[in-house]
């Protein structure tokens, strides 16, 4: 049941000029305060890892100000970049500062962006007790998620892109079940790791699958 309305993805992942005609559906204030606590986090530590056209821009202006009312998460984020540059990571030619990301928040925050964008689009109801997940993979693993959706079984489908990159999902629905459902996520063009049980999996990707309530 409905409560209230939300915006699938908070404007505050973009830029003041991206902010017009973003995707919004109907929520319980449950879910939406969920999400939002998810979305708090995020909005602070993903534009680290942007590679997306309006990267650099993302950084500078969205992320001073939130790290200042943060300081816990500030003091987290200077520990990393110490690390990389004068603890065991520092020899490495390449630099890549491992971030203080939980991979279960973004992975979370993509089933909740699953359930609003197929509403938004198809007005498809994927709330429980409809089964979602969403996941990364190993490239063998997304190679073979990435067939799928050249499955004939699939109907309607979406490729869209928002706010120069910051988000670009691709989705498709089955024909025959509307809450079955795939889905590809990129957020900033940001490369994660730190999966759980996954340790050396880095993915630019997250993956969603939704299926139909298992009959009783």
């Amino acid at each position: 049941m409905s409560d209230t309305g939300d915006h699938v993805i908070a404007r505050g992942f973009f830029l003041p000029s991206e902010r017009d005609q973003l995707p919004q559906v109907p929520a319980c204030n449950q879910c939406n305060n969920e999400k939002s606590r998810i979305e708090h986090h995020l909005l602070t530590i993903l534009p680290f890892g942007a590679r997306h056209a309006a990267a650099t821009r993302t950084l500078n202006e969205l992320v001073p100000g939130r790290l200042q009312r943060n300081e816990r998460l500030h003091r987290d984020l200077l520990a990393a970049w110490n690390r990389q540059w004068r603890g065991a990571y520092a020899p490495r030619g390449v630099s890549q500062v491992m971030l203080p990301l939980d991979s279960r928040l973004v992975t979370r925050l993509c089933e909740y962006m699953m359930v609003g964008l197929a509403w938004h689009h198809w007005k498809a109801d994927l709330a429980p007790p409809n089964q979602v997940r969403a996941d990364f993979f190993n490239p063998a693993g997304a190679a073979s998620f990435e067939t799928l959706f050249a499955n004939s079984r699939w109907g309607k489908r979406l490729d869209v892109t928002l706010g120069a990159g910051t988000l670009v999902y691709r989705a498709a629905q089955d024909h025959n079940a509307p809450s079955r459902t795939i889905w590809r996520f990129s957020i900033y063009g940001a490369v994660m790791g730190g999966v759980p049980g996954q340790p050396h999996v880095r993915a630019d990707a997250i993956f969603g699958l939704s299926n139909p309530a298992p009959e009783k």
